[in-house]
This record gives C-alpha cells, structure tokens and sequence, in this order.
C-alpha cells in the first residue's frame, strides 16, 4: 500500500510539473518573462542540476529590468552543460555585460564565435557586442561627476516609469508609466502606458497624476515622447490598434493636454515615428523614424516651419548624428546649441546610449558627437534625457540599485556646473528695543551633511548680513555675547520655486541675568 502511495505522489509530482512546463512555455511565447521567471524558479528548487531550466531563467532575467546581472550564475550553468544549448554562451556574455564584468563578456563573445553553428543568427551582432565591451571599460576609467537623485514616490512606482520630461525651469514634470492604474493588462504581463503629470510645489515634485482620459485610454497605450522647452507643447505617441501608431502635437495647460492635433505625412509616414523634440522658437521639429533612405534602422530627421505655417519636407541629420544603427529620442537645448539623442551607434557601451552634439553655425549642421558617459550611460539601454535650462540638471529613466522597481525616474546633477544660487540677506535686530551688538558670528550647516557650509560676519555697524547660498536645507546658527544662541531653519528652493533673493531677519533675545 505504501509504494501505491508513493508512485501516487510521483505521478501526480509529475504531471504538475508538467503543467507548469506548457504554463512556462505559454507564458514565454507571450513575452511574460516574468511571470515565466517564478513559475521556472520554483522547478529549479525541485531540480537544480536541470540544465534546460538554468539556461531559461537566464533568459528569462535578461528580458526582465528585475536585475540582468542575476542571469550570470544560471547561465554558466547552463553553458558549461555536457550538451549546452549554444546560444547559452553568448548570452552568457551578455549576463557579464550587464554585470560589469567586461571582460570575462569578451571572452564568452569570443568562445561563442568559435563555436557557433555558421547559421546562428546573433553571430550578426556578436562583433558589436565585444565592440560595446571595449568602449564600456575606458568610459568606467574616466567616469562623469554626476549624482543621482531617485524622485521617490511621488512620481515613481513598481511599475515602468520612463521617458521624463521637463519645462527648462522644471515647473512640472510628464512622463509615462506602465502601473495598473485605469488601464489594461497585456499579454505580456504589463500594463498599457498612460501619461502622468507631477506639478512642482515648494521646489518638490507633488504626487504624479493621470493627465485627462481624452488623451490617455484604458485600451491603448500613449506615450509623451517629446515637449519644447517653454513646456507648453507636448509631442505624444498614440497607438491605435486599427490605425497604426501617429504622432500628435498637443498643448499642456496646467495638468492638462489640450487641442490634440495629429502631424503632418511630412512627419507621420506609413512607418513608424517614435519621438520629437521642438525648438524653443517653435521652427524646428527633430523627430526619429525607420523609414527608408537613412543610413540604417532608425534614424534622426528635422523639418522646418515653413512661412505659411506648414512643416517642410523631412531632413536627414546626416551621417554625423545617424550610423548604420539605430538612432533616437533628440532632445534639442533651450538654447537649440545641444542635441541629446540616443544611439546603438558611435561609441555605445551597450544598446542605446545618450549622446550630445554641438551646433556649428559655420558649417551649419551638429558636429562633435560625444557619449555623455558613465553612470548616466550603462550596458542597460538609456534612451531619453532631457535638460534644464541651466544645463546643471538632467532627467532620465534607468535601473538602479535602490529603485522603486523597474524603470524609475532620476534627476542627475551635473556637480561641475554652478548651481544656481540665492542671496540671502537681512538684518540683526535686537529683542530690546534699543539693544546694541559688540559682535555677531552666523554659521551656515547643510542639513543633509551636517557640515557647516559657511561662516558669515554681519557689518557691525548696520547689522546687515549677506549670504549666497545653493539650493538646499540649511540650519542657521546665530551667536552674539549677551545674547541667546538662535537656531532657525532656512530652505533654499529650486525648480520653478528657485528664488534669486530672499530677505530674512534674525531676532536675538538678550540673555537675562
């Protein structure tokens, strides 16, 4: 009797697992990695020398923004099989790309090169990969002095929040998230893409919120993929699962989008157009699209504002800006002098990169195309950044170590670019009405360090102090004899809340005997 329990067990062991193997395949062949990703890790806990299951785990992280880098153990695994599946080395190589182990990724490119099967197909991309490895590691030597600020909350969710932009005096901002808010669920697991606003308030992002539902739908995905720098015209990207995809023009008033207008054949072709960027004098329209007659897959174009109003006929940018690969997301500057465009192209270490060129008036066209570097630009792709008016801050969606979940939105500080700073000034006063001061002494402690940032002095004579300060939380220690020591708080705003002057005055109480 106990041996028919036990083959029982096994036979039902057996058939659920079954099950879940066409549930993984179901969910593989519709793209869900991840939910294909738990189902695959809970076989594995029953059979961890499973070759075939290690090597579909590391698909699966590698297809996911979970953390790429986790595919590396199970790909070994699955490479260093008796009978390993030959694509496991070059993703392997792959796995150690988005881990930073550049070179140990060449290595595994190059064993694949060896011994793959002369009809593998990523034998096509195999060189571009080794290629992306060699410009990763001189850019980690030299990498850009820049920190990362995640928006928290208030804008970021577990979900995909991506594609960020910002007025040049970053007075809100609009982006688009995939979370499970008034919208449907797809095949694959995710959400349709709808687009939020979050307004600044007291130089703080306020909680992101869905724009108006007669420009986001439940059914369909929209997408912002472009705003002018004023803030007042937005370029969406709608998906119509009859009419194909288009994209529109559409002006931003308060937390709304508004005269909703569809661009012109000039611009819309019957291929796909993906993003645009408008100048700041609203002449301009850069744009990218695959259609033919580019230098190859997706390239940058620009149409002029005719003096009739209409836009002219498209402009390649030029071998330049486009290469044989993909080219996208432009975002020209406030000043119409830079142009941040994304690449699989020129000096990428690994998918898209961000890179500016400069504006040459003399041979009128961008030149000097330059990789923004490491960290803003990692293996992982990095495909959309947009500047302040200032050209201190810069805003971009990526995958860090600390996130919220998948894609969250960042505010990067440029910390060789000056920030902007506010003129603090005021009086000493005395709590007694003809009370004098024989001496003053302020310090100035950044909340966030607690060093002290300053030391200030005030004229003996009048009383009056000056302060320059950056953006910031500061503590305000005030001393004088015969006087009680004043600590009061002071915030120097930023964003659409920065203030270039700010008048305060200290009251001391005099110490009583």
């Amino acid at each position: 009797m106990k041996q028919v329990f036990i083959a029982v067990v096994m036979c039902f062991a057996l058939s659920t697992i079954a099950q879940t193997k066409k549930e993984v395949y179901n969910l593989f062949s519709e793209g869900n990695y991840e939910g294909a990703l738990e189902e695959l890790l809970e076989l594995y806990e029953l059979e961890q020398d499973n070759d075939e299951y290690a090597y579909l785990i590391g698909v699966c992280y590698l297809n996911t923004n979970i953390d790429k880098s986790m595919a590396v153990n199970y790909l070994e695994q699955a490479a260093s099989s008796s009978k390993p599946n030959e694509n496991a080395v070059y993703l392997l190589g792959r796995a150690y790309h988005f881990a930073y182990r550049f070179d140990d990724a060449i290595k595994s490119y190059q064993k694949f090169k060896e011994t793959a099967k002369s009809t593998n197909l990523n034998l096509i991309t195999v060189d571009k990969q080794i290629e992306y490895c060699e410009n990763a590691k001189e850019f980690f030597k030299f990498p850009a002095n820049v920190s990362f600020e995640n928006l928290g909350k208030n804008v970021n969710s577990a979900y995909p929040d991506y594609y960020p932009f910002i007025p040049s005096n970053e007075s809100y901002l609009i982006f688009n998230s995939q979370r499970d808010e008034q919208s449907s669920p797809m095949g694959n697991g995710q959400y349709m893409a709808n687009i939020y606003l979050a307004p600044v308030k007291e130089g703080k992002f306020a909680p992101a919120k869905l724009i108006n539902f007669n420009i986001n739908t439940v059914e369909e995905n929209e997408e912002v993929v472009g705003l002018n720098s004023s803030g007042d015209k937005a370029i969406i990207y709608k998906e119509d699962f009859q009419k194909g995809s288009a994209l529109y023009e559409c002006a931003v008033t308060e937390k709304r989008l508004e005269s909703e207008m569809i661009l012109p054949k000039t611009i819309n072709s019957k291929y796909t157009e993906i993003a645009a960027s408008l100048s700041s004098d609203g002449t301009k329209m850069y744009f990218a699209s695959d259609r033919p007659g580019g230098y190859g897959g997706v390239d940058i174009y620009m149409c002029q504002r005719l003096p009739n109003g209409q836009w002219s006929q498209a402009l390649n940018l030029g071998p330049t800006i486009n290469t044989e690969e993909d080219e996208d997301f432009p975002n020209i500057s406030p000043d119409g002098m830079t142009l941040f465009f994304s690449s699989k192209g020129h000096t990428s270490m690994g998918g898209y990169d961000i890179f500016k060129a400069s504006w040459n008036s003399v041979k009128r066209r961008f030149v000097s195309v330059r990789n923004i570097g490491y960290p803003i630009n990692t293996p992982e792709d990095n495909m959309n950044f947009r500047v302040s008016a200032s050209g201190r801050y810069g805003y971009i969606s990526a995958l860090r170590k600390g996130g919220l979940g998948d894609l969250d939105i960042y505010r990067v500080t440029f910390n060789e670019v000056e920030p902007e700073y506010t003129i603090v000034t005021g009086n000493i006063i005395s709590s007694e009405e003809n009370g004098t001061f024989d001496n003053a002494f302020i310090s100035v402690i950044d909340e966030e360090t607690g060093e002290v940032y300053g030391d200030y002095i005030p004229n003996l004579q009048t009383m009056r102090f000056v302060m320059i300060l950056p953006p910031g939380k500061y503590e305000i220690l005030v001393e004088s004899d015969g006087y009680e020591e004043l600590l009061e708080n002071v915030e120097v705003l930023d964003k659409s809340s920065y203030r270039s002057f700010i008048e305060k005055n200290f009251k001391l109480t005099t110490i009583q005997d």
